[in-house]
């Protein structure tokens, strides 16, 4: 069904790879395991059920085929040994349905819901009371037996055993007749529980795992470029044939556990976007499309009739969901697609946004500001363009808010002036150098991207470049990811890394000391986009005198400034700011400072200082500014 309706692609390929996965995040369920009390909650019913099976199995495998045959292996300790196993998982079962009970409908947190409201459906409560039957009445045959027979090595089926007290007054018939009434039930609730598991939230031992062997090997936050420009008659995904098979499969794999909205920076700020809901809402359009209507009728336009613009594009593209989902459901390819659509097919989207286009194609920055002025920051310095001398080793990418934001402006003659005396061999591009395209490309203007990184490419690779330094995680990420699809082929390095790297190796040195306290904002698009969390707190830590605090939303769980997936450009009329939620945790640790490796979150978080008239007690600056005040 899912490849009938949806576009092809190869996710079969790399098995062994594939196969890692889905022992890591399938059978062992690491990123479960992420959140303590939801991670062992399962885990107690997901082991505990698996080892019941596993020696039912065993068990019944031997009774009917290998003692016949004069093979038997529960016996004695074995045996002992068998009995305690399995009671133990079998109480774990117990235990993990007492935890899901009380923590659905006893806590209710707001991941299990939305903005507030429950959602708990029948079938969550059917699918506990099911699993928890059946092992009820598993201790139940086992307490009557061992009632009827009481050989005394059955103290080691610890449940069963104890149980059997209760059963004390029952004499022998009584407790055959009921015991194989017993036996009956538990046979009938586990064929139950085989038959309901297409029909309810359990199809997810089968769609889960399934969508974790499937799940992308490519970089995170990898997206498809749109290669058929000349011939399609639309772009994006304006209806359920324009995805692809595997993300419509995503839509069966969501368990709606919520750890997407846990994080989610749109759905905390008070904004109609919850990443659960997204897949949900998809979800059951795509039910109500294919299993329950079939595919007759008019179809909905996803943007605008399935899902709400505003939740389109309240998305920052954090990849907060993705990098929680235990699913490894793909949300934010998909969120992208729809402005796509949006944009490409129907040309509707805000006028800021329009104006931002504009400002790009006319002079490669959304600011519009004259291309021609891209290199004056660096006039004073002493820096070469790559026209001047193309020899260099480092081609240092400046980017739009380096090159003409007066606050970033100030972190690229930071940057520059390590650079310079640590002896490092680079030069900028200048008027050259074009807008990297990472916003247009987010907000869903892909014909653009693609040409301002083909401009780029065509004029870095004329110069030779091989490497490229860049302050900005954005256009870090874009040229690391997204330009090797049109041949642009580069290592790419973030001014951290370099940073971290000249300092290990004695070829900067910090005398000043800094005696303050500073709190580390962790870029998204540096930390859970490319793994960067380390090399920005060793190079802070480095700085004598400073110490360096965690914000209680940090590395992998940090929260976004606001900023990205082309939000830097929207007005944000929808709940509260992105930036001032961020700004109030920085203000929380009681830092004088706040260091960021962004030149987005840098304008974001300033904002938020302002917003909270703490600008003159707090200061914002990026990792390089720090390092050049310790240098100096």
């Amino acid at each position: 069904m899912w490849k009938a309706i949806g576009k092809p692609e190869n996710r079969l390929d790399n098995v062994k790879e594939r196969l890692k996965i889905l022992l890591l995040d399938g059978f062992f369920q690491l990123k479960t395991f992420r959140e303590p009390y939801a991670g062992i909650m399962h885990g107690l019913i997901f082991f505990g059920f698996f080892v019941l099976i596993f020696g039912a199995f065993f068990d019944a495998t031997e009774y009917h085929i290998t003692e016949p045959l004069g093979i038997a292996f529960l016996r004695g300790k074995v045996y002992l040994i068998f009995s305690l196993l399995m009671e133990l998982f079998g109480l774990a079962v117990l235990g993990g349905i007492v935890l899901a009970l009380f923590r659905r409908y006893i806590q209710k947190p707001d991941r299990l819901g939305y903005k507030g409201v429950p959602d708990n459906r029948p079938d969550d409560a059917v699918v506990l009371i099911l699993i928890g039957a059946i092992i009820i009445t598993g201790f139940i045959i086992e307490a009557l037996r061992i009632h009827v027979t009481r050989p005394p090595w059955e103290v080691w089926s610890i449940g069963g055993w104890y149980l059997s007290a209760l059963f004390s007054g029952m004499n022998g018939d009584a407790a055959r007749f009921w015991h194989k009434f017993t036996w009956w039930m538990h046979a009938l609730l586990s064929l139950a529980f085989i038959a309901y598991i297409p029909y309810s939230r359990l199809i997810h031992i089968i769609t889960t795992p399934a969508n974790q062997f499937f799940s992308t090997l490519k970089p995170k936050g990898y997206l498809e470029p749109i290669r058929d420009f000349e011939t399609a008659e639309s772009f994006g995904v304006g209806k359920l044939a324009d995805f692809t098979w595997k993300q419509i499969f995503d839509f069966d794999a969501c368990t709606r556990c919520g750890r997407c909205q846990d994080g989610c920076p749109a759905y905390l700020s008070g904004k109609k976007l919850s990443p659960k809901k997204f897949i949900q809402d998809l979800k059951k359009y795509w039910e109500e499309r294919t299993v329950r209507q079939g595919t007759e009728g008019e179809e909905k336009l996803l943007p605008g009739e399935v899902i709400d613009l505003h939740e389109i594009w309240a998305c920052t593209n954090c990849m907060y969901c993705m990098e929680h989902c235990p699913a490894l459901i793909e949300h934010v390819p998909k969120v992208i697609g729809l402005r796509q659509y949006k944009v490409l097919t129907e040309a509707d989207f805000a006028p800021e946004l329009q104006l931002t286009c504009r400002n790009m194609e006319n002079n490669s920055n959304p600011w519009g500001v004259g291309a021609h002025l891209r290199g004056d920051w660096a006039k004073d310095l002493g820096i070469k363009t790559l026209a001047e001398d193309p020899g260099v080793e480092y081609l240092f990418f400046v980017g739009c808010s380096g090159s003409f934001d007066d606050r970033g402006k100030k972190v690229s003659v930071a940057l520059a002036r390590i650079l310079q005396a640590a002896g490092v061999s680079f030069g900028i591009l200048g008027a050259e150098e074009g807008c990297c395209g990472d916003s247009a490309l987010r907000m869903g203007n892909e014909y653009l991207f693609q040409t301002l990184a083909q401009t780029n490419i065509e004029t870095m690779k004329g110069y030779g470049v091989k490497k490229i330094i860049t302050a900005c995680p954005h256009g870090y990420n874009t040229l690391k990811k997204d330009y090797p699809h049109f041949g642009g082929d580069f290592e790419v390095y973030h001014h951290t890394e370099i940073i971290a790297k000249l300092i290990a190796e004695g070829k900067i040195k910090l005398t000043k000391p800094l005696p303050q306290v500073y709190a580390y904002h962790d870029s998204c698009f540096l930390g859970r986009y490319n793994g960067i969390y380390e090399a920005p707190r060793t190079v802070l830590k480095s700085i004598p005198g400073l110490k360096l605090v965690e914000m209680e939303r940090c590395r992998e769980k940090g929260f976004c400034c606001g900023a990205g997936g082309g939000r830097m450009w929207m007005e944000e009329d929808e709940g509260e700011r992105i930036n001032n939620m961020r700004t109030d945790q920085v203000i929380a640790t009681g830092a004088d400072g706040v260091a960021v490796a962004c030149p987005f979150c840098l304008t974001m978080i300033t904002d938020g200082l302002k917003e909270r008239k703490k600008e003159e007690t707090i200061a914002a600056l990026d990792v390089a500014e720090l390092i050049w005040q310790a240098m100096a």
